[in-house]
């Protein structure tokens, strides 16, 4: 038989899911605004008591849905992992695969389009601090790079920026307008795919040319 203490525990792991899945569906529905303590109790369908219970307050149950749920910020106790990083070969195909999956993550998650729609149209202390943890993990997997392109004249930092703010620009404009960019849809594989190529295309010319000398300082 469940001991007491066991019961309890799977309990207020349930209570959680529950009030952490609430988040979610409240900023896909109506966005970052639409939160508060209230809504998302009812939400839940729990005691608005147990989020302060649980997380301390609305603000810190906001922070804990983002933070497990957000893709560069799950990177952030994972950095250790990317030691082989250092080896350019390596750091080609792991940079290309992170960037890949961002994609592949933001197309599918509802709730991350509409929190970085928000990210870009709203102040709050909340977003703006997601947002430097965020920069900081992108700063940090990049200090791994910064040797592979010394004295080549090719910005990697400048690559990625625009690798990583193009996917958020395209998914929002192809889930929001239904639109097509370049005559591209990616509302369709076809298009999805060609995107994923492309993105490693990319990572690969630019550690390609220094190799073959076509850059210019």
């Amino acid at each position: 038989m469940e001991s007491k203490d066991n019961v309890r525990h799977r309990n207020k792991e349930q209570t959680k899911r529950k009030l952490l899945q609430a988040v979610g569906e409240i900023i896909t529905e109506k966005g970052y605004s639409g939160l508060g303590v209230n809504k998302i109790a009812n939400k839940a369908g729990v005691d608005k008591k147990l989020i302060y219970r649980y997380f301390g307050d609305g603000n810190a149950l906001v922070e804990a849905y983002i933070l497990e749920k957000d893709y560069w910020l799950r990177f952030a106790g994972k950095m250790q992992e990317f030691n082989d990083i250092q080896t350019p070969d390596r750091a080609r195909e792991i940079i290309s695969a992170i960037l890949e999956r961002q994609f592949t993550f933001f197309y599918e998650e509802k709730d991350m389009q509409r929190l970085i729609l928000e990210e870009l149209t709203s102040k709050s202390s909340l977003i703006a601090s997601i947002c430097n943890i965020r920069g900081n993990i992108g700063a940090s997997l990049l200090k791994l790079t910064d040797p592979h392109f010394k004295d080549s004249g090719i910005s990697f930092r400048g690559v990625s920026a625009l690798l990583v703010s193009g996917i958020y620009y395209l998914v929002l404009q192809a889930k929001i307008n239904g639109g097509t960019i370049c005559g591209l849809d990616i509302n369709a594989p076809s298009g999805r795919e060609e995107i994923v190529r492309t993105i490693r295309h990319i990572i690969q010319w630019a550690y390609e040319a220094p190799e073959k000398g076509t850059t210019k300082n």
